[in-house]
């Protein structure tokens, strides 16, 4: 049963990044640059490159592997990773993307089960820093600032 709702989601999944990735192409998304080298359709594209990467893994995965019982099925896991997420999502509004995401990444570790804090600790702190500093500094698209930053 688990086997087949895995290999259920990751097609819908797949088909639904598919489907919104064709779209991207379409005349909405043809519009001048604001300055930049690419366009607001770019970083979309390559989110939903991503996405299709993943539902293709994870699609291939399941359809390779044999039946699965629900031994791995955690329901309190996946709750706590759930409510960590919206917690996250809503932080970044309220406090900015790196205060909210070191946070954020350091609790969704612990959730997995990675608890090596002479690892994780700087690595929940590096990790929100690359990826800010990859958005705003590579792609130019800035990410959710602290209100604090701004009095500086």
């Amino acid at each position: 049963m688990i086997r087949t709702i895995e290999i259920a989601v990751s097609a819908v999944l797949l088909a639904v990044a598919a489907a919104l990735f064709v779209v991207t192409f379409s005349d909405q998304f043809d519009v001048p640059t604001f300055g930049g080298d690419v366009g607001p359709a770019f970083a979309p594209r390559v989110y939903l490159l991503v996405w299709m990467g993943l539902a293709a893994t994870t699609l291939v995965q399941a359809v390779r592997s044999g039946a699965r019982d629900a031994v791995g099925a955690n329901p309190r896991k996946l709750l706590s990773v759930a409510l960590i997420a919206c917690a996250t999502s809503y932080a970044m509004t309220e406090i900015g993307f790196v205060f909210a995401t070191v946070p954020g990444f350091f609790l969704f570790c612990c959730a997995f089960g990675y608890r090596k804090p002479v690892v994780l600790v700087p690595l929940s702190v590096a990790g929100p820093l690359l990826i800010w500093a990859v958005f705003t500094f590579v792609f130019e698209l800035p990410l959710p600032r602290s209100p604090w930053l701004h009095m500086m």
